[in-house]
C-alpha cells in the first residue's frame, strides 16, 4: 500500500477503506506464549503512513488526520521497540511537514518533546514524554485508555510495570475520567482467569490509587470504588488467585497494592488492616 500510494496507484477514493486498516496495524502485537509477534508489520504500518504524508495533499488526507496522528503518537510513545518507536515519530514528523502544522494538532510541540533521540529510551517515553504530550486534550483520553486497555495487558511484564506507573502519572491530569471510567474496569479485571490481565490490572489500579493518594484526589472516588478497592486483596486470596503458575508476581503485585492503599491513606476498618497483616507476613515467609 506504500508503494501504491508513493506511485500516485492508491487513489483518494480509497483511503476511507485503508486508513482504518493501517490504524488497526500500527497497534498489531499477537501474543504467542512468553513473547509476540507484529514488530514487522507494526514498523510497514508507520512507513504507509510516511507514504501517504508525501503522496496526498492536506484536503484529501484531512478527513483521516485524527486517526492516523493518535495512532502514530499511541505507537512513538508505548511500542515496546525502540525501531517502531523512532518509525512512527519519523511518519509524525513527515506528516507535520508535509501536510501542516494546523492539521496535525500540536504537530511542533510534539515533535520537540519526542525527538529521535528522546524516543530512544524507554522509561523515559512511558513515564516523561507521555505526561508532556498528555497535557494536550487531544491526545489525553486516548493516552489513558490505550495504557488501561492495552498495554495493562501486555505479554511483557517490565511493559505492564511502566505502564501502570505511566497511566497514575497521566490519570492526575484528569482523574475524574480515570475515576469513572478507568478504574472500575480494573478492578473486575483483577479476577480474570488470565494471569497477565490480572497482574496488570492489579498493578494499574495500585497505581492510579497511590497517584490520587499523593495528588490529595481521593475525593474523585465514590464510595463503591473505596469499598471495591479497600476488599480489592482479600477478595484476590479468597478466589485463590495467589496459586499455581504466576503466584509468585500476584503476591508481589498485592503487596504493591497494599503499599499503595497504605500511602494513599485509604479507610480500612480494623478487619481490614488485620488480614493485609496476615497476607504481608504469609509472602514475606513464602
Amino acid at each position: 500500500m506504500a508503494e501504491l500510494a508513493r506511485r500516485g496507484l492508491l487513489l483518494p477514493a480509497r483511503l476511507g477503506e485503508v486508513v482504518p486498516i493501517v490504524v488497526q496495524a500500527i497497534g498489531y502485537d499477537v501474543r504467542r506464549g512468553n513473547h509476540s509477534v507484529g514488530t514487522h508489520v507494526r514498523d510497514a504500518s508507520c512507513y504507509v503512513c510516511w507514504a501517504f504524508a508525501r503522496a496526498y495533499s492536506p484536503t484529501v488526507l484531512k478527513p483521516y488526520v485524527r486517526a492516523l496522528s493518535v495512532a502514530l503518537v499511541l505507537t512513538s510513545l508505548f511500542d515496546r521497540e525502540v525501531n517502531c518507536r523512532r518509525a512512527a515519530s519519523a511518519a509524525f514528523q513527515e506528516s507535520v511537514g508535509r501536510q501542516g502544522a494546523d492539521n496535525f494538532p500540536h504537530g511542533i510541540a510534539i515533535l520537540t518533546t519526542a525527538d529521535y533521540y528522546s524516543l530512544g529510551n524507554r522509561s523515559d517515553s512511558f513515564l516523561t514524554l507521555a505526561l508532556d504530550i498528555a497535557k494536550f486534550e487531544e491526545y489525553q483520553t486516548q493516552i489513558i485508555r490505550h495504557l488501561a486497555d492495552v498495554k495493562l495487558l501486555h505479554w511483557d511484564i517490565e511493559i505492564r510495570s511502566l505502564s501502570s506507573r505511566s497511566l497514575a502519572r497521566v490519570s492526575r491530569l484528569n482523574p475524574s475520567y480515570s475515576a469513572t471510567n478507568v478504574l472500575p474496569k480494573l478492578l473486575e479485571q483483577c479476577f480474570s482467569d488470565d494471569l497477565v490481565v490480572r497482574h496488570g490490572s492489579l498493578l494499574g489500579v495500585a497505581e492510579i490509587v497511590l497517584a490520587f493518594g499523593e495528588a490529595n484526589r481521593v475525593d474523585v472516588l465514590n464510595a463503591e470504588i473505596k469499598s471495591l478497592i479497600s476488599e480489592l486483596v482479600p477478595s484476590i486470596e479468597k478466589a485463590r488467585l495467589y496459586r499455581g503458575r504466576g503466584g509468585e508476581i500476584m503476591r508481589s503485585a498485592a503487596c504493591r497494592m497494599i503499599e499503595c492503599i497504605s500511602l494513599a491513606r485509604i479507610p480500612l476498618t480494623v478487619k481490614q488492616q488485620v488480614s493485609l497483616i496476615i497476607l504481608i507476613h504469609i509472602c514475606i515467609h513464602i
